[in-house]
């Protein structure tokens, strides 16, 4: 049998420190595959990432708890919200950051449907 044409398991406990997340973001890592990336991210009431893009790559997050709120546009000044049970899409390219908009901790996951670098930093939006 293909290894490649079954399925496959990554236990919470196996989970790996995630690369390619934005400074001021900490998460794990399940698949890291050609084309495809999934991992978690938590980040404190109040928390925030860098302003960064995803190159090539879609991002889409489901919020398993707290309320992620998306700034991004000219000056920053765009946001959409995204709260728990919610899933929102992130197109390639769009200069964003992430905020951890509610009172409780911000937890969700994160997929990636893309190729290159996963995130670049850049010194905010246009």
């Amino acid at each position: 049998m293909d290894p490649l044409n079954v399925p496959t398991l990554v236990r919470a406990a196996d989970r790996r420190s995630a690369s390619g997340l934005p400074a001021g973001s900490a998460g794990m890592e399940a698949f890291a595959d050609p084309g495809a990336w999934v991992g978690f991210l938590d980040l404190a009431p109040g928390g925030t990432s860098q302003w960064h893009h995803h190159g090539e790559w879609d991002s889409y997050a489901c919020v398993l708890r707290g309320v992620l709120r998306w700034e991004f546009g000219p000056d920053g000044t765009g946001a959409i919200e995204v709260a728990a049970g919610d899933a929102g899409r992130m197109p390639a390219h769009v200069v964003h950051r992430d905020v951890s908009a509610g009172d409780e901790p911000l937890s969700l996951i994160l997929f990636r449907a893309g190729s290159g670098p996963l995130t670049i930093e850049v010194d905010g939006p246009v």
